[in-house]
């Protein structure tokens, strides 16, 4: 991996033009955030930018997006954000292979897969990394970005309940807070506890019909696809279900595996104190953190998964 020192990373940005941002594929707080956050500094700067992700972008997020206006040309500078593998561009894959000119990122399980990366595997998210980078520039920020950057330092740590937030993650929503008078209870509200009648109903159904491994140290919710269409749930409405199991006493991992329209499963796992998940998802071609980790199966039936899941996850609390 070729890593970037900070005085190098903000040469390159310094230096870069007609750049395109990418962001994975199921964009979540941090994601677009931090994505946004550099596209608001890029135009600052004067340099053209868009934002490139193969889902669209959740309601929930427009406070984040809707100021941004992309023009259409050729990118002569790539660079991805909170993207630790390629795979994770989904149909922009294809398109951006080998041009990743840098990566900025945290994931621990980064694959080094860009020309050069600027990544802090001890940062919270991709927009602390973001911060340090542009206070390092010195670079006057904008109320848009301190809501940006606020919302992926937020997000990624859980409303700031999660192991990975640290000193330095406080440190900087401090400085964020004294600058700028943003409403952070009214965010924190729709981006932690407002959900639709249809979310309410689904988390009840999930809950009861949770799967316990003999031990009841791991959890496992089954979503099927079946269950969003009838209840009117829609994709990005599912954020933060992966955070449900954690939430009965006693268990270590949680599990979620969500049904996808198109065939497959996406796989999230959260873990308590004792276990690293990041590495039990690389089993399954994923990655993450230790604490918050992913990856998707490609086919088999929904029980065979889930009980394949659960005996890795069993395996991990035993060893």
């Amino acid at each position: 991996m070729n890593l970037l020192n900070t005085e190098q990373a903000a040469a390159f940005l310094r230096g870069c033009s007609d750049v395109h941002i990418l962001i994975h594929r199921s964009p979540d707080g941090d994601c677009i955030g931090s994505g946004y956050a550099l596209y608001a500094v890029l135009r600052a700067m004067g340099i053209r930018a868009r934002v490139c992700c193969d889902d669209p972008i959740p309601p929930m997020y427009r406070f984040l997006t809707e100021d941004a206006a992309f023009e259409d040309f050729e990118p002569q500078t790539v660079i991805a954000v909170d993207v630790a593998d390629l795979q994770l561009l989904g149909g922009l894959r294809e398109q951006y292979e080998g041009r990743i000119d840098l990566c900025i990122d945290h994931h621990i399980s980064n694959t080094g897969y860009a020309k050069s990366n600027y990544w802090n595997p001890e940062a919270s998210a991709a927009c602390e990394v973001l911060y340090a980078l542009f206070k390092a520039m010195q670079l006057t920020l904008t109320e848009q970005i301190a809501m940006c950057l606020y919302t992926g330092m937020a997000t990624d740590t859980g409303c700031f309940k999660f192991s990975n937030a640290g000193a330095e993650t406080f440190a900087a929503v401090a400085d964020l807070k004294r600058s700028f008078d943003l409403p952070y209870a009214s965010l924190n509200r729709l981006l932690f506890d407002v959900k639709s009648k249809g979310r309410m109903a689904l988390d009840a159904r999930l809950m009861q019909s949770v799967r316990m491994s003999a031990d009841d140290r791991v959890a496992l919710l089954y979503l099927p696809y079946a269950w969003m269409e009838e209840l009117k749930v829609s994709s990005d409405e599912t954020d933060g279900v992966s955070n449900l199991p954690l939430q009965i006493a006693g268990v270590e991992i949680g599990i979620l595996v969500k049904e996808q329209s198109e065939g497959g499963y996406r796989v999230s796992m959260r873990a308590g104190d004792h276990a690293d998940v990041s590495a039990i998802c690389r089993q399954f071609g994923g990655g993450g953190h230790v604490k918050a980790g992913g990856c998707s199966i490609a086919e088999g039936q929904s029980d065979a998964v889930c009980n394949m899941l659960m005996a890795a996850a069993e395996a991990t609390l035993q060893s």
